[in-house]
């Protein structure tokens, strides 16, 4: 009887663990079709073909002002887009206008169930980026009030020391 006990109980510690380690398998439903797959990367080689040739045809004004590290982002972009001649704002726009005809053509290319799919997808990602944003930014105040604490103790502290020593 006792054996029998033990090796039930064996038994079920296994298959919960093992159960445990299945759980975090998770692998992500396949969402998009062979033929979407191949639009998305042609999209993105479209990207990389745009970004490339633009690159060339930056002045070595235009790449140093990229590289200006003591300017933010924006104002490194702001500076660049005064400098830029008329044909490589015409490339930009072009490229801009294709990017959005391929994303067009590809939303067009998606049914219902995979647009669900896609926006519960979207939820789920904002939803970690705000978790992880507030457990960075101090457990949702939590950080904050450890703070307030150890001052009120500090504070008493002090008002207890003067006491002790007369």
């Amino acid at each position: 009887m006792k054996k029998s006990k033990t090796t039930y109980a064996l038994l079920l510690l296994t298959t919960l663990w093992f159960g445990g380690l299945v759980a975090q398998d998770k692998t992500s439903p396949k969402i998009y079709t062979p033929k979407q797959l191949e639009m998305i990367e042609s999209q993105r080689e479209l990207v990389k073909q745009n970004r490339e040739a633009f690159r060339n045809s930056l002045s070595e004004e235009q790449k140093s002002l990229l590289k200006d590290n003591s300017l933010s982002m924006k104002e490194r972009q702001q500076a660049l887009m005064k400098t830029l001649t008329a044909n490589q704002k015409e490339a930009l726009k072009g490229n801009r206008e294709s990017l959005k005809k391929l994303k067009d053509a590809f939303s067009k290319s998606l049914t219902e169930k995979q647009k669900t799919a896609l926006k519960l997808r979207k939820k789920n990602i904002k939803e970690r980026r705000e978790k992880l944003k507030d457990y960075k930014s101090g457990f949702d105040g939590r950080r904050e009030k450890l703070k307030e604490k150890k001052q009120n103790v500090k504070q008493r502290v002090k008002k207890m020391k003067p006491k002790t020593k007369q």
